[in-house]
């Protein structure tokens, strides 16, 4: 039986308790204000956490069975064992948006997060976890129709040495300090991250490819996270027959770009208007982009409902 709330103010955080959602924890489904962790627990102890961000386009979870790979990448190569099986999240990710269908309706759209961490000593069993998340629409659109600036920072993304870069984690700090510096020049800008060789890599909620002379680079898959907007996006471009290849982008390549795609789970296809001081282009949507984000949007109207 699907839990009701009452109509009332949660103490927690002022909200109206009619939009409180319903997240998934240590197997049971609570109201999300309600999730918590032990202080024990090595999510909170040592940040050992594995993520998996997904948004629903249509009512529907996008591009499902990639984010669910890539789940189960991070969580096995982080050693987090005892989870449910892809079947089982499947099933659990289609109740969750049941659960929080109310909330569906009134937002139109939500992202979704997954995830994990290897629990306590005490318990020997894994922490997992789901809950919804609202979008903030207006800001994406926006972003879409008039793009984001970018600052390139000294801000380095931490060696594979440390983790695969291919993994999805909660250890963020770097994007937190690249995005403080970022956003001390503007409060709307997005921090780029550099490699120890000086070359761009991604932002906090983005990968990133330019365009030059009609053809699309992006960072070596190996040196970002495996984007799985980004891996549609360069389906998009193949359908349009728009070249993409991978090399090391470097910050000359970036401020020189004709267009600066930016591809992220919850705002989809973008752009950025600018880099540093430089605008990108006219500041304005550019061909490619606009090919390709007519191109999503028709995938997007196509699919069933």
């Amino acid at each position: 039986m699907t839990p009701t709330t009452p109509k009332s103010t949660t103490p927690e955080t002022g909200e109206s308790a009619d939009l409180i959602t319903i997240g998934f924890l240590g197997g049971e489904w609570v109201p999300r204000n309600q999730m918590v962790i032990s202080v024990d627990d090595a999510g909170f102890r040592q940040g050992v956490t594995a993520v998996e961000r997904l948004r629903t386009y249509g009512r529907a979870i996008f591009e499902l069975k990639p984010h669910l790979n890539r789940w189960q990448h991070s969580t096995s190569q982080m050693g987090i064992e005892g989870l449910p099986a892809l079947a089982e999240i499947d099933i659990l990710l289609q109740e969750l948006l049941s659960r929080n269908q109310a909330t569906l309706d009134s937002e139109g759209e939500l992202g979704v997060t997954l995830f994990a961490t290897p629990g306590t000593a005490q318990s020997e069993r894994a922490t997992f976890g789901m809950h919804v998340n609202r979008l903030n629409l207006k800001s994406i659109q926006q972003r879409q129709e008039s793009g984001q600036p970018l600052v390139i920072t000294d801000v380095q993304q931490p060696s594979p040495d440390c983790w695969p870069r291919t993994i999805k984690v909660r250890s963020r700090l770097h994007y937190h300090l690249a995005d403080q510096v970022a956003q001390q020049k503007d409060s709307t800008a997005s921090g780029v991250l550099i490699d120890n060789d000086g070359t761009i890599t991604e932002t906090s909620i983005s990968n990133i490819a330019i365009v030059k002379a009609q053809k699309i680079s992006s960072p070596p898959r190996d040196r970002v996270l495996r984007g799985i907007t980004q891996a549609y996006v360069e389906q998009l471009a193949q359908e349009l027959q728009i070249g993409w290849a991978t090399s090391p982008i470097t910050s000359t390549d970036l401020l020189d770009a004709d267009e600066v795609l930016l591809m992220g789970t919850d705002g989809g296809l973008w752009f950025a208007n600018r880099v540093n001081e430089n605008a990108i282009g006219n500041g304005g949507p550019r061909p490619i982009y606009q090919a390709l984000q007519q191109q999503f949007q028709l995938k997007l109207d196509a699919m069933p409902i």
